[in-house]
């Protein structure tokens, strides 16, 4: 499992688009690295492989790529307007349902299993 993440600097109010393992632990690790103050979690939402989630980040990047934010360090830190930030979470929010539905399925398909077993 690996997760794509949406953090916020509550300074300047960029946001860093990024990919981690472990969301909280990597929280604590961008307010140590960049150029930023206290770092806000905005949005989370998993994906079964690491592959599956950089590629989301990695068309994220691309689609915000006039918009970094070299202030903050990194490639990952841009400056999103309130339209584009709504989208995005809008995204998150259809990929965690997505998720939801897509766990939910294997529930149902696991519970079979068990009954032809017994």
């Amino acid at each position: 499992m690996c997760a794509l993440y949406l953090v916020e600097d509550t300074v300047s109010g960029d946001v860093k688009i990024g990919i981690s393992n472990n969301p909280r632990e990597r929280k604590k690790e961008i307010e140590q690295q960049y150029n930023v103050g206290q770092v806000r979690g905005i949005s989370i939402t998993w994906f079964f492989s690491r592959k599956e989630a950089l590629s989301w980040e990695n068309a994220f990047h691309e689609r915000f790529k006039l918009k970094h934010s070299p202030e903050r360090g990194g490639k990952e830190w841009f400056s999103l307007n309130e339209n584009e930030l709504n989208q995005f979470l809008q995204w998150m929010k259809e990929s965690n349902k997505q998720n939801e539905e897509k766990i939910n399925l294997l529930k149902q398909l696991l519970k079979r299993e068990e009954g032809k077993q017994k």
